[in-house]
C-alpha cells in the first residue's frame, strides 16, 4: 500500500513519538509484525490483512491523541480487531452449520474425522438395545420430555432417565475408543 507523507505533526501524537517518526515509517517498521501475529491467531491472510489495515486507520484517525507507545498501542488495537474479526467469522460459521446438516470443516482431513465420527455414534446408537435405543432417540432426537416418554411408552419416568444415561455412557465409551482410530 502506497501512502502519503504525513507531514509534520504535534509533538507527543502516536505519530510523533519515539523520534519522530512519520507515518509511513510507522507503516514500514510494524505493518508486517502486525501481519504474522493477526494471521498467526485469525489462520486466514485475508483476515489478518483488513484486520491490519484497520488497525492503521484506526493510527490515522487517533492520531492527535497523545500516545507514549506507538508499538503496544498498535499490537493492543490490532489484537481487538483480531477478537472482533474471530466474533464475525464465528458468527458467519453458525450461520453455514445452521444451514448445513454436516458441520463445515475449514480442512477436508476434519471434515472426515467429523463424518466418522458421527459414523460411530449412529453406529453405537444402532447397537442399543430396542428399548433404550427408543428411548434415547425420543429424547434428544425428537426433543421430548422424560415424562412424555414415560407416558407414550408406558414406563416409569425413572426407567426413562435409566436409558438415557445407559445411552449416553455407551456413547461415550465408543467415542473415546474410537479416537484412537480417527
Amino acid at each position: 500500500m502506497e501512502t502519503k507523507s504525513t507531514g509534520p505533526s504535534r509533538p507527543g501524537t502516536p505519530l510523533q513519538q519515539a523520534g519522530a517518526l512519520s507515518f509511513d515509517e510507522i507503516y514500514a517498521r510494524y505493518w508486517k509484525p502486525l501481519l504474522i501475529t493477526a494471521t498467526r491467531i485469525l489462520k486466514d491472510e485475508q483476515a489478518a490483512e483488513d484486520v491490519v489495515q484497520d488497525t492503521f486507520v484506526k493510527l490515522w484517525e487517533h492520531r492527535d491523541m497523545p500516545q507514549t507507545n506507538i508499538k503496544g498501542w498498535l499490537f493492543t488495537t490490532s489484537y481487538h480487531l483480531v477478537l472482533k474479526k474471530l466474533k464475525q467469522l464465528q458468527s458467519v460459521e453458525r450461520i453455514v452449520v445452521a444451514r448445513f446438516a454436516e458441520p463445515l470443516a475449514g480442512e477436508a482431513d476434519a471434515s472426515i474425522k467429523t463424518y466418522q465420527l458421527q459414523r460411530v455414534v449412529e453406529n453405537c446408537i444402532d447397537s442399543l438395545p430396542e428399548q433404550c435405543r427408543r428411548v434415547y432417540t425420543m429424547s434428544r432426537h425428537d426433543k421430548y420430555s422424560v415424562k412424555h416418554i414415560a407416558a407414550v411408552l408406558g414406563i416409569s419416568p425413572k426407567t426413562v432417565e435409566y436409558h438415557i444415561t445407559t445411552a449416553l455412557r455407551r456413547i461415550r465409551r465408543h467415542i473415546s475408543s474410537a479416537m484412537f482410530f480417527v
